[in-house]
């Protein structure tokens, strides 16, 4: 549901929990992750906008709860590596298979700027966006979460051989 680059200095900015984070956080992480301290946990609350990963008050209020969503801990490197990730192949270079983007149009974490500046240089595939409507980052609201399901099936079906039968 989004193409980020955390190299990029803005994705980083905009996705980071704070301004001090994003430009202090990856440079201490990348120190950091190179001494044995690398195994520490940090609260992905304070790394990223966790708060902003559902419009839904009640939604936000058990994932800040979730443990596996925005109320986990990561190491150290795990952090490094993802502010510091370099993809075997950029995008300029990528041809194995179409691109869908589905794009929530009220997403707080990741709005769709964000996203430009990876698929604008995915020249060698398709890329397809479709904007969900009236969703935030986890697409929970209608009419988004219906055509969520509806791009997905669609590009499928577009993209394989054999049609996929919707339910």
């Amino acid at each position: 549901m989004t193409f980020l680059d955390q190299r990029d200095r803005r994705v980083r900015d905009e996705t980071a929990h704070d301004l001090l984070t994003a430009r202090l956080g990856a440079p201490a992480m990348g120190l950091l992750a190179r001494t044995p301290a690398a195994a520490l946990k940090y609260p992905m609350s304070l790394a990223g906008k966790m708060s902003a990963l559902a419009n839904d008050p009640g939604a936000m209020k058990a994932l800040m709860k979730d443990r596996t969503s925005a109320a986990n801990w990561v190491s150290i490197r795990f952090l490094d590596r993802y502010l510091n990730y370099v993809p075997a192949v950029e995008p300029e270079g990528f041809d194995a298979c179409p691109v869908l983007l589905t794009q929530p149009t009220e997403d707080r974490w990741s709005p769709h700027h964000l996203s430009l500046p990876v698929l604008s240089r995915i020249t060698k595939v398709p890329v397809d966006t479709v904007m969900l409507e009236n969703a935030g980052h986890y697409p929970l609201e209608e009419p988004g979460l219906r055509q969520l399901r509806d791009a997905v099936a669609d590009f499928v079906t577009k993209n394989t051989a054999e049609p996929v039968r919707r339910r």
